[in-house]
């Protein structure tokens, strides 16, 4: 999302000696770029995560987003867990980059208003912290208000759509001004799921344990990790109720609400069904920055890098979407997420300000968040994962077992994990086995999956991942595949 403005600024620099490299390049694009690298043609790159790998000539700088400094290996928003890689080779581009940076003899810089628990620990040992205390210009960051939606009044009309007063005023004055606001539901589709109110039944996907999302353009229930979707049913598979209930919230929905709510607001959707198309990120940002867009809504895809002085207000329609989910970065997610799009308002010189509408404003993650307060939250969440052990104070390992049979993948992750435990104690290893047990989502694209995780020194984890590579016992009907310090655990 943000490679078009990237590719911009850079280019006023280099002009044409920058190529670009990211995966909405046709194969004969991509070769053409890493050809003209190779050659020397040109010398600076620009791309998302596989850009860490580019053979630039006589390496003097690898740019990975927005910044860039002679003789430095630069990774901007370094926090971000799509630096790593989800299939086979599953590396981290962070980490790889460091790697790279010591065979070239380069400096690494990571860039990151909200850095990585990882990185924050390692300041003071690996690394040394270089603090950028001001905006560029001396604007302050804009006022952050948590909304209680369990006592904030509702917007007249909004029904049950959480939609604030608060919110629902301060996007009208915004309209008013012809100033500019993002709006952040990160949730796409327009339901989260159809639920039969009679016995409760909830429509599912055949092939993955996860809800139906529902989408209005064009109708059809989706599956949101195999793809699959099929139509909106008229009556409940279970008990033939003709009355479906669609729950939860998407950025199709808030998409739908704020037009009629505001009809002569200009809007734009950026999610990853309207960014399928060749150049759709640029074309929307484009309008945005060209002041012919009132109101941007969107994913996560709006929250990180933009800077567009025109915008005023920022509103997270739902700060709760991953607050709870199971896995120990949650929290850390939200934090981020949060704080990172909260810097999108009070670019310009009109200032700005931050509504976030929660159902736990108490929680460390979004107090935190409201306060600007990156040290806070990152020295709370560090005490909080020494109880039970967890990154940083501790590597992890996460041996993923699959397969298409159930019962095979639940005796093979016993035997993994048996396996496990005879291996640490037959080497006196200081590791915890944790496990077998079913991800919490337990099949994905007709594959059962099971975990067994092992905690503890980087060095003893790596020794036991070099040798399980080649000695883990494997049946015929299922797949092992070691996941080094994965970045989540779903």
């Amino acid at each position: 999302g943000l490679t078009p403005q990237t590719v911009s600024r850079v280019r006023g620099v280099f002009g044409d000696q920058v190529a670009v490299l990211h995966s909405g390049l046709s194969d004969g694009e991509r070769a053409d770029a890493w050809h003209s690298l190779r050659t020397g043609q040109r010398r600076v790159a620009v791309g998302a995560r596989s850009a860490v790998f580019a053979p630039v000539v006589d390496l003097g700088t690898i740019v990975i987003d927005e910044e860039h400094e002679l003789g430095t290996i630069v990774i901007d928003e370094e926090h971000e867990a799509s630096y790593k890689n989800g299939e086979t080779p599953r590396y981290h581009a962070r980490e790889v980059a460091a790697v790279r940076a010591r065979l070239e003899g380069a400096r690494l810089l990571l860039g990151s208003a909200t850095p990585s628990i990882e990185s924050a620990a390692a300041v003071g040992t690996r690394l040394h912290r270089i603090s950028l205390p001001e905006r560029v210009g001396g604007q302050s960051l804009p006022p952050v208000e948590l909304v209680d939606l369990r006592s904030a009044g509702r917007a007249k009309d909004a029904g049950a759509f959480p939609w604030s007063a608060k919110l629902d005023d301060a996007v009208t004055r915004v309209l008013a001004r012809e100033e500019q606001a993002l709006l952040l539901l990160n949730r796409r589709g327009f339901a989260a799921f159809l639920q039969c109110p009679g016995c409760g039944h909830v429509v599912t996907c055949e092939r993955c344990s996860i809800s139906l999302t529902v989408h209005r353009t064009p109708p059809r229930m989706r599956c949101h990790y195999c793809d699959h979707d099929e139509a909106v049913p008229g009556k409940c598979r279970e008990c033939a109720s003709d009355m479906q209930r669609m729950r939860g919230i998407g950025t199709q929905q808030l998409e739908h609400f704020l037009s009629d709510r505001f009809p002569d607001a200009r809007l734009a959707r950026m999610d990853l069904d309207t960014t399928t198309t060749k150049w759709s990120h640029h074309r929307i940002l484009e309008q945005v920055e060209r002041q012919e867009v009132d109101l941007l809504l969107g994913t996560q895809m709006i929250a990180k890098g933009l800077d567009f002085p025109n915008v005023t207000l920022v509103g997270v329609v739902d700060a709760d979407t991953a607050l709870y989910l199971p896995d120990f970065r949650s929290a850390e997610r939200t934090f981020q997420l949060v704080a990172q799009v909260a810097g999108r308002a009070g670019r310009g010189p009109a200032g700005g300000k931050v509504l976030v509408q929660t159902y736990n404003p108490d929680h460390y993650a979004l107090t935190h968040a409201a306060a600007h307060d990156s040290d806070g939250f990152l020295a709370e969440e560090l005490e909080i994962r020494r109880s039970p052990l967890y990154p940083p104070h501790v590597s992890l390992a996460n041996f993923l077992v699959s397969g298409s049979v159930e019962q095979d993948v639940a005796r093979e992750a016993d035997r993994l994990a048996n396996w496990c435990h005879a291996l640490v104690e037959a080497r006196e290893l200081p590791l915890t086995v944790l496990g077998p047990a079913p991800a919490p989502l337990a099949k994905i694209k007709d594959r059962w999956r099971w975990h067994v995780l092992l905690k503890g020194a980087s060095s003893e984890i790596g020794r036991v991942v070099r040798f399980a590579a080649d000695q883990l016992p494997s049946g015929k009907r299922v797949r092992v595949i070691i996941d080094r310090d994965p970045v989540s655990l779903l």
